[in-house]
């Protein structure tokens, strides 16, 4: 199984990456920073310096799995929201099918089940990324949508809540347990779902069973 992982810098992209290296998974890992290359080297990925902004087609050949834990900063505005939550992963879905993946999986946000109840300040970001959840979907290639709630920089608990709305509130869920939700579904095999999820107390291989 070849994998590529955009946002491999990321808050959540790098947590991904380390839990990929844990698991002796090889992987190419997408970056913008050419200082992080030694990094990245260091866990085992191939990296890739690109620009999701520009063409970063080839930067997908020969790939089956993509996993796309880029996310535009909550300070950078509309545009950037545009680039990143929906443009790139446009282009990242068409790319894949380009070069011949077989599989998506995105990590999107529980408030793309209904931006339009999104707080102002966060429903431009929804809406992005609703619409290349949508676009996804679509697409024909076998996808994930991964919408965790409030997301945290604390150590992962290992266990969430599978929820299938943004209604009513959800515990925070730490980004380390969102990097191990992407690494139990790639383990096994879940395609065509989304899942949302947020802190709970069901461990995570457990709530992704419950999906099959």
């Amino acid at each position: 199984m070849s994998i590529a992982l955009i946002g491999a810098t990321g808050r959540t992209g790098r947590l991904v990456a380390e839990k990929l290296h844990r698991a002796g998974t090889p992987f190419r890992a997408l970056l913008r920073d050419e200082a992080r290359r030694a990094h990245f080297e260091g866990l085992g990925a191939s990296p890739v310096i690109v620009d999701l902004t520009q063409n970063f087609g080839a930067a997908l050949a020969g790939v089956q799995t993509v996993i796309f834990a880029a996310g535009s900063a909550e300070t950078e505005g509309a545009e950037q929201e545009r680039q990143i939550d929906r443009d790139a992963i446009i282009k990242a879905v068409d790319y894949a099918k380009q070069n011949g993946a077989d599989r998506f999986i995105v990590v999107s946000t529980l408030l793309a089940y209904a931006p339009e109840r999104a707080p102002d300040e966060l429903r431009h970001y929804a809406q992005m990324k609703r619409a290349s959840d949508d676009y996804l979907i679509g697409s024909g290639l076998d996808y994930l949508v991964l919408r965790p709630g409030t997301l945290t920089m604390e150590p992962g608990a290992g266990t969430i809540e599978i929820v299938a709305d943004a209604q009513s509130a959800r515990a925070p869920i730490a980004r380390e347990d969102v990097a191990e939700v992407v690494l139990e579904a790639l383990r096994v095999g879940l395609v065509n779902k989304i899942v949302g999820f947020a802190g709970g107390s069901q461990p995570i291989a457990d709530a992704l069973a419950s999906l099959h």
